[in-house]
């Protein structure tokens, strides 16, 4: 079977999700960190979140004919061994599997079309890589690697010492416990000065890319095709260009007042008022990069993008989408007056 039609018909292990905010767990940000990687390196990537393991990347969009399975394990203190890699606990239903195990069962899973089973983690596992990177676990001392090809040969009559050991990974992550955050955003502002220039800000980028990841976490409809698993569950290099040129257009079509002053009819105080109010909600969204901000300024559009094709003018817009946008503006930015509410329509109107 190949990998396009494994991963669209073995159903998962376990099925979870998590609600996107404005930090950044260290799974999503290590797969992203790695998402990154491969797009400067020029692949043709497309990575999965949460699904069948903690990251997957296949080795092609398109016509991918292999896997890499990716578990993300973090530790406060102290090194991993093979032991606690390969420690089952007892439970009221048997032994647990072991953190190995959970990853051997890919192959029991997809077979052939495995291309490498990595163990991703804050802290290192000396018997395999000390510094950071990754090596393989046949670099490890013979006798060493001996019991932990004994104690998974225990867990999984399946595995071959020959055909398999060669498969397992240690990867030991840059990312900081304590400070991967700041990393791994630090990483897109150097990814968005190669791609697109130093004028692109890094924060409102960072968090969509977040969210991004994170949607690819929920659990997935019933699915017919390839294309349509794609682009429920994984991060393409495509998605990647495309939200590129999304920022570089939201940074070069930021409205100007003057593009919409000397169309806005109505008494010169009010129009003096909603110019203050644009300067004021210009300077929030700058200051107020989040996902709550990326939320609520798509709910905005949408209403007016549905009110376009009744509008006669500035002046009917406003009054058709105000009592709608109002609410929203005011959970957003609690006090605003009509004169704020206004400004934001006719901005989100313009970007």
């Amino acid at each position: 079977m190949s990998i396009k039609n494994a991963l669209l018909t073995i159903p998962q292990r376990e099925e979870g999700g998590r609600t996107a905010y404005d930090r950044f767990d260290y799974q999503t940000a290590w797969g992203l960190s790695h998402l990154l990687d491969l797009h400067q390196a020029g692949k043709n990537y497309a990575v999965a979140f949460e699904f069948h393991e903690d990251i997957v990347s296949l080795d092609g969009a398109e016509e991918p004919s292999s896997a890499t399975f990716y578990q993300v394990k973090t530790k406060e203190t102290g090194n991993w061994s093979f032991a606690k890699i390969t420690t089952r606990f007892s439970s009221k239903t048997g032994k647990t599997p072991s953190f190995a195990g959970r990853l051997f069962d890919n192959v029991i899973r997809f077979g052939a079309t495995v291309e490498k089973l990595a163990f991703v983690s804050n802290q290192p596992l000396p018997d395999v890589i000390a510094v950071h990177g990754e090596k393989g676990f046949s670099v490890s001392e013979a006798t060493k690697l001996k019991r932990f090809v004994a104690a998974l040969t225990a867990e999984s009559p399946e595995f071959n010492d020959d055909e398999h050991t060669s498969l397992f990974f240690f990867v030991f992550s840059h990312l900081n416990l304590t400070s991967y955050e700041n990393t791994v955003v630090g990483q897109i502002t150097e990814f968005l000065d190669s791609e697109l220039g130093s004028h692109i800000p890094t924060k409102p980028f960072a968090l969509a890319l977040n969210d991004h990841c994170r949607k690819r976490s929920k659990k997935l409809a019933d699915l017919s095709d390839f294309e349509q698993l794609r682009s429920s569950k994984f991060v393409t290099r495509a998605d990647m260009v495309k939200w590129l040129s999304q920022a570089q257009d939201q940074h070069d079509s930021r409205p100007e007042w003057a593009s919409i002053a000397a169309e806005l009819e109505g008494p010169f105080a009010d129009k003096v008022k909603i110019e203050r109010a644009w300067r004021e909600y210009e300077m929030l969204l700058r200051s107020r990069a989040n996902a709550a901000t990326i939320a609520f300024t798509e709910k905005v559009r949408s209403v007016i993008d549905a009110a376009l094709e009744d509008a006669a003018d500035y002046a009917s817009l406003i009054e058709a989408v105000a009592p709608t946008v109002g609410p929203l503006v005011r959970a957003w930015r609690p006090g605003a007056d009509i004169h704020f509410v206004t400004a934001v329509i006719l901005y989100e109107l313009k970007r």
